[in-house]
């Protein structure tokens, strides 16, 4: 991945721009390179749901292409690390999620829901 792309990625992360914007800026630079883009692709969101059994709610939605980054370099330890998932009894399997993105599946790809009703659903669309 380039240095442009990076740092778009790192802009995200630190909410110095949207993730809408930074889909739209990876979009302009495979667009500026030559590189084959498909519209659709280019916006495509990764979003995680997470709704406790006690109320509490988390709802993240990023760039695909952010997910995928951040699911490679490490997502157990940090991407999808939520203070609430440690207190959940709901085991993910990264490995399963980055090849399902790396795949190009688009719609629900994990929807647990565990005995004591905690949820957990990620989605890309």
């Amino acid at each position: 991945m380039s240095q442009e792309k990076l740092k778009i990625l790192e802009m995200i992360q630190q909410k110095q721009i949207t993730p809408q914007e930074g889909a739209e800026l990876l979009g302009a630079i495979d667009k500026s390179k030559g590189e084959p883009v498909a519209k659709k692709q280019a916006f495509k969101m990764f979003k995680i749901r997470i709704l406790s059994h006690d109320g509490d709610k988390v709802n993240v939605q990023i760039p695909l292409e952010f997910a995928k980054v951040a699911l490679k370099s490490g997502g157990k330890r940090g991407f999808m690390k939520f203070d609430k998932m440690q207190d959940m009894d709901v085991d993910l399997d990264f490995d399963a999620i980055l090849d399902a993105v790396e795949q190009g599946t688009d719609g629900k790809i994990v929807d647990i829901e565990s005995g004591d009703g905690d949820k957990v659903e990620i989605t890309i669309e």
